[in-house]
């Protein structure tokens, strides 16, 4: 079959229903073959905004792909693909590029660098494997490698094809799946050791994060979790990850910047058991967490760690299974604090709207039917109070903090999974990156409601420093509103606790395009979490500078 036939046959093989794109002369075959395929192409504005839409889609879907031109797309897309990696998504762009004789002939060409191969050496630093395939002979092969990689490490992978390439005839063969050699007298030698220190612990306590989710571990986490009765804590990274309406919930463990109870419960506990977690200043509290991963059981795709002990053969997956299959781990009761829900006073109808009460307010319109996409700034350490309902209904890039991901985001975790609408919550600086991606929502007929914070600062910044040095950074400021209408959906402007109530209540009813809720705050307004996360940081900082703090 032809190359390009066989690319977007193995992609859907994969569960991949849609490929994110920018139209492009070095992809305009691509999208050829796309319309013949089974595949449906989503067509955006803007290369980070189309990395951003297939990253949350991967999310969602185990593996997503994005379609940019060579070069000008390539370079573009690199800070959402570099994000892919550092948070585990397995994303699969997919470029055009020049073809192998005109390589051959020409030395410069439209869209080049410094060599032809300048674009995928730049990709090899942020992907599990980039390759240009530029030999029919081992073409198919290539192509199988790579996606097995993606899906296999749930990190990203890069394929170019040379647009002479695209409609080669190329042999398919039957491709094998190489999954890492299992050790099962490792297993049983690590299980003995984790069933015995779990036995005898008095309080123990799971940490879940993303890599859970990434391979799909969400019901082995709620089975296990039941059977041992133990409590579950999420990472900021992981919101989500354990459905936190469960009663054995904790919410979301953030170091010393969590709820003070859970944070107690767990620099307390006697056996803590790690999984999935990626070891982060974010994902740790920055560095305010009282106990060392040295002294926790960590269970990642690389492979498990008992204090000082590495087994690289034993993956998250097959630990789990592992853990699943023993008999002989015995139940708990244990007294642990319970999920912190937001329920700040709401004020009168006819009150100036505060986070706060915006927080509580949106905490009780969200059901079931929804997935809050989150950006970052403030609107990220607010979401952390949300109660969400379902496992894995929050997503961020609470590790990578790259802004602007939710707004196209959005558009990936809709197409995704329709039976749950977005709720975006943005920040004005964020929103102004991606916001044009508002046209695609309308031109798709998509729904999110995007909750804008229109502060005109950006929070973090002026929060998260020392006094000393901290600055204002202005943001010019327009009518979102009436931004929201020229471009296709329904804009509402919010002032009051009456205006935000009233406006999730129109925007419930509204079924064919998006609603955007221009939320007007005082610059000087701030979550709890981002005031807490401030002040703790700006302390941390000015001990390193006094060098109280080795860091």
């Amino acid at each position: 079959m032809k190359l390009l036939e066989f690319l977007y046959k193995r992609l859907k093989s994969y569960g991949v229903d849609h490929v994110f794109g920018i139209a492009g002369e070095s992809v305009h075959v691509h999208f050829h073959y796309l319309e013949k395929s089974p595949l449906k192409s989503v067509l955006m504005t803007h290369e980070p905004c189309v990395g951003y839409a297939a990253d949350a889609y991967s999310r969602i879907r185990g593996l997503g792909a994005a379609l940019i031109s060579y070069g000008v797309g390539t370079l573009n897309i690199v800070n959402a693909v570099g994000q892919a990696y550092a948070e585990r998504s397995p994303l699969v762009v997919i470029s055009g590029g020049p073809g192998v004789h005109e390589r051959r002939k020409y030395t410069h060409l439209h869209h080049k660098v410094r060599t032809y191969e300048t674009h995928q050496r730049v990709m090899n630093e942020i992907t599990a494997v980039s390759i240009i395939v530029d030999n029919p002979l081992t073409a198919g092969r290539e192509i199988d490698r790579a996606l097995n990689m993606a899906v296999t490490f749930k990190l990203p992978v890069y394929i170019e094809i040379p647009r002479d390439m695209g409609e080669i005839e190329i042999q398919e063969e039957p491709f094998q799946v190489q999954n890492k050699p299992e050790d099962p007298v490792a297993l049983e030698e690590a299980l003995d050791e984790i069933v015995k220190m779990l036995n005898s612990a008095k309080n123990p306590v799971i940490i879940a994060d993303a890599e859970l989710a990434r391979i799909g571990l969400q019901k082995e986490l709620i089975t296990f979790a039941e059977r041992v009765n133990i409590p579950v804590a999420s990472t900021i990274l992981g919101k989500s990850i354990f459905p936190e309406e469960h009663p054995l919930a904790m919410g979301v463990y953030f170091g010393q910047l969590s709820n003070s109870k859970v944070a107690e419960f767990i620099h307390n506990s006697d056996f803590r058991l790690m999984l999935g977690v990626i070891l982060s200043d974010i994902n740790l509290g920055m560095f305010t967490a009282k106990f060392s991963p040295d002294d926790a059981v960590v269970a990642n795709i690389e492979g498990l760690k008992i204090k000082k002990h590495f087994y690289p053969q034993i993956g998250l997956d097959v630990f789990m299974k592992g853990l699943l299959a023993r008999k002989d781990i015995k139940g708990h009761n244990i007294n642990f604090p319970r999920i912190h829900i937001p329920n700040y006073p709401t004020g009168e109808d006819k009150d100036k709207i505060t986070v706060k009460a915006m927080l509580t307010i949106t905490n009780d319109f969200i059901d079931k039917g929804y997935r809050v996409i989150c950006d970052v700034g403030d609107c990220l350490f607010g979401g952390q109070e949300l109660q969400m309902r379902g496992a894995s209904t929050f997503l961020s890039p609470a590790y990578y903090l790259s802004m602007g991901f939710a707004v196209p985001g959005a558009i990936g975790a809709q197409i995704a999974d329709p039976a749950r609408r977005p709720i975006v919550m943005v920040g004005d600086g964020a929103f102004q990156m991606t916001g044009m991606e508002l046209i695609t929502m309308a031109k798709l007929k998509l729904n999110p409601i995007i909750i804008l914070f229109n502060n005109t600062i950006y929070a973090t910044l002026r929060y998260c420093e020392p006094p000393a040095t901290m600055q204002k950074h202005k943001i010019p400021t327009m009518d979102y509103a009436r931004m929201a209408e020229i471009m296709g959906g329904k804009g509402i402007k919010v002032q009051t606790v009456s205006d935000f109530k009233n406006a999730l209540q129109t925007a419930k009813n509204v079924k064919d395009t998006f609603v955007l809720l221009d939320v007007i705050l005082d610059e000087y307004d701030i979550s709890p979490a981002l005031r807490t996360f401030g002040e703790q940081l700006g302390s941390f900082v000015e001990k390193s500078a006094a060098g109280k703090i080795k860091v």
